[in-house]
């Protein structure tokens, strides 16, 4: 007996899916979480995008869960919440989504700022300690 993984894309195919199952055609069992050593918490004090590498004053941390076949990353703090199929997607999806705030938010004008995005600016230029651009490759 051959065994698949079958990923879901389309409510109506579930439903075949169990049409198939309540025939005795296949067996649906349920696919088990990754091992927990991958829901560990998210923390870092240095963070890299590209070719841009941020080192933090203090750690940034996350909480991380799996659902739906994504590992979640989630930061209260800058109200960041991100997803990848892989922890290391997901952890590269936080890198971007930070790379992205400290890009629109910390180098912005104050003249552009509403008071909640000033209030962002002064968090990530307090967090940030040093920038590096690399302009090779």
């Amino acid at each position: 007996m051959a065994s698949l993984q079958i990923d879901i894309v389309d409510p109506k195919a579930e439903k075949l899916l169990n049409d198939l199952a309540d025939m005795n055609l296949i067996l649906i069992k349920s696919v088990a979480a990754p091992l927990e050593k991958n829901i560990y918490p998210f923390k870092t004090q240095y963070l890299k995008h590209g070719n841009t590498s941020y080192i933090l004053r203090e750690k940034i941390s996350g909480s991380v869960s799996y659902a739906d076949g994504q590992y979640i990353i989630s930061n209260k703090s800058f109200d960041i919440t991100v997803w990848g199929i892989s922890r290391e997607d997901a952890e590269e999806a936080f890198a971007f989504t930070f790379h992205a705030l400290y890009e629109n938010f910390a180098k912005g004008k104050d003249s552009n700022l509403a008071a909640s995005a000033k209030k962002l600016k002064k968090k990530l230029l307090n967090l940030v300690v040093n920038v590096n651009v690399d302009n090779e490759g």
